[in-house]
């Protein structure tokens, strides 16, 4: 687990340092989004405001749902119904140990996951 910790604070850090454009630096001030744990997202109920959460795919059940995971616990990711799907995970470039990273995600306090209907899908980090 702390191997994983470290990883995915690396992660942030080359993603801050190497991948952000002048907008984006300037979006991360205090007013800006700021990231957030799935636990403190949980313990929240999904009222974090503006937030991001990073998260890898642990395993693609089907095209519309998924399981993430990051060093606090684990979440159900859940892309859409039949009559509109957001992301499909068999589809979209998006595999088993790839890092996300989500802004906004929707809870659905029923299910206790992470909904898409009203995140958006910032960044795909490709496993090495």
């Amino acid at each position: 687990m702390k191997k994983l910790s470290a990883l995915i604070l690396t992660l942030v850090m080359l993603f801050a340092a190497c991948c952000t454009t002048a907008e984006e630096v300037e979006s991360m001030t205090e007013e800006g989004p700021k990231f957030v744990t799935i636990r403190e997202w949980l313990d929240a109920n999904g009222e974090c405001g503006d937030c991001m959460v990073l998260l890898r795919i642990r395993q693609i059940i089907n095209p519309v749902l998924a399981i993430g995971e990051d060093e606090t616990g684990t979440i159900d990711l859940y892309s859409g119904g039949e009559d509109r799907i957001i992301i499909n995970f068999t589809e979209d470039d998006i595999a088993e140990g790839d890092f996300i990273v989500i802004a906004n995600p929707k809870y659905n306090p029923y299910e206790g996951t992470i909904e898409m209907a009203d995140w958006t899908l910032k960044r795909i980090l490709p496993k090495f």
